[in-house]
């Protein structure tokens, strides 16, 4: 994806040279503040904007939504009295690998709870925001602080990190492929969907999660998707809900 790099209004030589440097990283161009809001970037260049701050990433998409890190959703489902994914991954710590970070609620909310937490990432824009707010980002809770740097991100596309990962080496693979329905309620995900990877749930991809999951396979979807029945899955009823989990017992 084409964007432009910039800075905070409040530059200094580190933004700066940060700013530079991921422009380099990512081959497009740096492009000096001087002062402009991040609306007159877009209507100068009509290209999405990645802005550096002190203290975390911030990507405005040419339609003014933004992506960001912040552990919000995730802090609130820790604070509730149950989760059904952490219901569907039991209280023993398990080795989970998630297929499909987006803005690592899900990770976050499993390493909270002491799984020990692999997420992949395949667009690089969201990888880069992301993996880096897990890293950045400063609560006062200090276990959640813990939870987010226990995260190992990697930037792979899913199907590709399975295939060269050994039989039976990871407890969990987790999924949680865009929904087939769009949910308007989940208003805070808008930035994320123009760089989110649309492919649907492959058959290869399900087949190196059978070959590579321990104990179970777990995937969340809209509760209208067919993903459930054409791969398997007992489907965890929620009425409440416009979304599902399922899952699929290996053991």
């Amino acid at each position: 994806m084409d964007f432009i790099v910039t800075t905070s209004l409040g530059q200094n030589p580190s933004l700066v040279q940060q700013a530079r440097e991921l422009a380099q990283q990512y081959g497009v161009i740096y492009i000096e503040r001087r002062k402009r809001s991040i609306r007159k970037l877009l209507a100068i260049y009509d290209k999405g904007i990645l802005t550096v701050y002190q203290d975390q990433l911030v990507f405005v998409n040419r339609d003014g939504s933004k992506l960001y890190f912040h552990p919000d959703t995730a802090m609130l489902r820790i604070k509730a009295q149950h989760d059904p994914l952490l219901d569907l991954l039991g209280v023993t710590p398990k080795i989970v690998l998630d297929t499909t970070m987006g803005i690592a609620s899900d990770s976050l909310v499993m390493a909270y709870a002491g799984h020990l937490v692999t997420a992949l990432e395949s667009n690089p824009l969201i990888y880069l925001v992301v993996s880096q707010g897990l890293q950045r980002f400063v609560s006062e809770n200090p276990q959640l602080n813990q939870a987010m740097r226990s995260i190992k991100t990697i930037n792979q596309e899913a199907t590709s990190y399975l295939s060269k990962q050994p039989d039976k080496s990871i407890d969990i693979v987790y999924i949680d492929p865009m929904f087939s329905e769009k949910i308007v309620e989940s208003s805070n995900l808008e930035a994320l969907s123009p760089l989110a990877n649309t492919s649907p749930l492959s058959y290869d991809l399900m087949k190196e999660a059978q070959r590579v999951a321990k104990e179970k396979i777990i995937i969340k979807a809209h509760f209208r998707d067919s993903v459930f029945e054409e791969f398997g899955f007992e489907r965890q009823l929620k009425p409440s809900q416009k979304f599902h989990y399922g899952f699929k017992k290996l053991i």
